[in-house]
């Protein structure tokens, strides 16, 4: 005969045995008190942290066969033995999972009237209940609203954000969250000294990182630490059996990056990855201890780790070594990769590994620099602003180059806080542009040619266009590809802007506005026929 497993063994059968979650024990006792259970609650939160056994347990308190409200459940009445037992009638659980469809909501919705056959009041427990179907949700709005006088259900979700609004607004809802470590780790330590063995604590706090916050699954390893043991749990134990990375090798690993000795870490990368132990957790685990060297280096981080002394102390010690940047660097690099890794289509699977340590330590001037642009020589642009005297003359600016493809030059979002050119400055280089555009898109400088020019202000030019034209302006490349043109032509960062023409003429009257010609209406058609043909593909049909 199988033996129980742990987690089914160590349920929690009182409110007080619920780990981490007292914001929804507390109510449900205090509601138990009053006499004010509600008729329907939707339990949700992470996987693992006492949502079917609060249900269970609220199940049992709800039909409790003893006097004082306080006591319950008691776990000595008949019913809560019943349920404890798994056999009480009046309690169904649901797997919304594997009935998904109206037509079991429908028989759930047919059978709700029937009376409970032992208990005072019927419990529906759904679990996974964001897996119904939408018309299996929408038949069971009216039954959720309205449900008999003695029936309660309990509807627990991991998804939430997946449930209609309609069904959530007529359920009370509870958040649980995440256990803590320190509290994984004590009810560890209580199970594994009931069962009558022991552990390391370091290895119980292992085995509880390894759970992400989730009671069930730290109990599950633990069962599985305690079939392999036999006696003594120790965290080596832990490490050689969960196939987990020795400490020592994430420590040398994060030594060699701060010494940047790029031959040892490459060495510990490809030694760890040949003793047969998964490159994933290997990145895991590094992006962890880095994440704590951060934390370290830049606050007071120590006091929110949990980990072993010497760990810690280690960390510490590299904390003090390290720069800021190359911490902060590195843990993006890994954690990079541990997503790379995780795509599982790496013939060399710890190549992400090897990639994010070389490029942790080279600097960036290390790294192979683009090939300029070769562009003619800018020629001098005249301010049309009158001459300023008595100011001190302002500061060189370095030479502005533009690269095209892909593009490179960031420009700023806010103008600058005094005006650098004119519209005299933008129709001097106009030509110079238009060269520029012309040798990648011919119908876009046509385009723009046809545009009118309205206004300066600060660092953005505006131009009037048509509305398609306008769309087409704003993509990226074009986009780009304009404010670098217009850059180089000023000899400073600027931003072009477009507005529809349709816009212009319902906001301002008849005439205003600068611009650079006054092109005929045939002249602007023409040069959106040219961008309609051989830019988006379209054909002129006469009639």
């Amino acid at each position: 005969m199988a033996s129980q497993a742990l987690y089914r063994k160590w349920r929690s059968r009182t409110f007080d045995e619920i780990i981490g979650q007292q914001h929804v024990t507390q109510t449900l006792i205090n509601a138990l008190k009053l006499d004010r259970v509600a008729h329907a609650y939707l339990f949700s939160g992470p996987r693992g942290t006492g949502k079917t056994s609060t249900a269970r347990l609220l199940a049992k308190a709800v039909n409790c066969l003893a006097e004082d409200p306080a006591e319950r459940p008691c776990n000595r009445c008949a019913i809560c033995q019943a349920v404890n037992e798994g056999r009480l009638m009046d309690l169904i659980e649901i797997d919304a999972a594997s009935n998904t469809g109206v037509d079991d909501i429908r028989d759930l919705r047919d059978k709700v009237g029937f009376r409970p056959a032992e208990a005072k009041i019927k419990f529906y427990i759904i679990d996974e209940v964001h897996m119904l179907s939408n018309s299996a949700f929408n038949a069971l709005l009216k039954t959720l609203e309205e449900p008999p006088a003695h029936v309660i259900f309990v509807l627990a979700t991991t998804e939430p954000e997946k449930i209609p609004a309609t069904i959530t607004s007529r359920c009370q809802r509870f958040d649980f969250k995440r256990i803590k470590l320190d509290d994984v780790v004590d009810r560890l330590d209580y199970i594994i000294t009931q069962e009558g063995f022991k552990a390391d604590r370091d290895a119980l706090e292992y085995i509880a990182r390894q759970g992400s916050g989730s009671m069930r699954d730290a109990i599950s390893l633990l069962d599985q630490m305690v079939a392999y043991s036999g006696e003594k749990i120790s965290l080596e134990l832990v490490q050689t059996v969960l196939g987990m990375v020795a400490s020592q090798s994430v420590i040398g690993l994060v030594d060699a990056l701060i010494e940047q000795d790029v031959a040892t870490g490459l060495d510990i990368i490809n030694q760890v990855v040949s003793d047969g132990l998964d490159p994933r957790q290997f990145a895991r685990e590094i992006v962890e201890h880095l994440r704590a060297v951060m934390l370290v280096k830049l606050g007071n981080g120590a006091g929110l780790l949990t980990m072993p002394d010497e760990t810690l102390a280690a960390v510490k010690r590299q904390a003090e070594r390290a720069g800021s940047s190359m911490i902060i660097k590195a843990t993006a690099q890994f954690n990079s990769a541990a997503v790379d890794i995780k795509s599982g289509l790496l013939a060399i699977p710890q190549l992400p590994l090897e990639l994010a340590f070389v490029e942790s330590i080279l600097a960036p001037a290390e790294m192979p620099a683009p090939e300029a642009a070769s562009i003619p020589a800018r020629p001098a642009v005249v301010s049309s602003r009158p001459e300023v005297r008595n100011t001190p003359p302002p500061s060189p600016k370095p030479a502005f180059t533009p690269t095209f493809d892909p593009p490179e030059v960031a420009i700023p979002a806010d103008p600058p806080p005094e005006l650098q050119f004119g519209l005299e400055d933008v129709r001097r280089c106009f030509e110079q542009v238009i060269q520029f555009i012309e040798p990648k898109s011919k119908p876009m400088a046509e385009a723009l040619r046809a545009a009118k020019l309205q206004k300066v202000i600060g660092n953005e030019i505006y131009f009037i266009t048509f509305d398609l034209m306008k769309k087409k302006f704003e993509q990226p490349q074009p986009q780009t590809a304009l404010n670098e043109a217009f850059s180089y032509a000023l000899g400073q960062p600027v931003m072009v802007r477009f507005v529809s023409d349709h816009d212009v003429a319902a906001s301002s009257p008849a005439g205003s506005g600068d611009q650079m010609t006054e092109p005929s209406t045939e002249d602007s058609l023409e040069a959106l026929l040219k961008v309609a043909t051989d830019e988006l593909g379209g054909k002129i049909v006469e009639d």
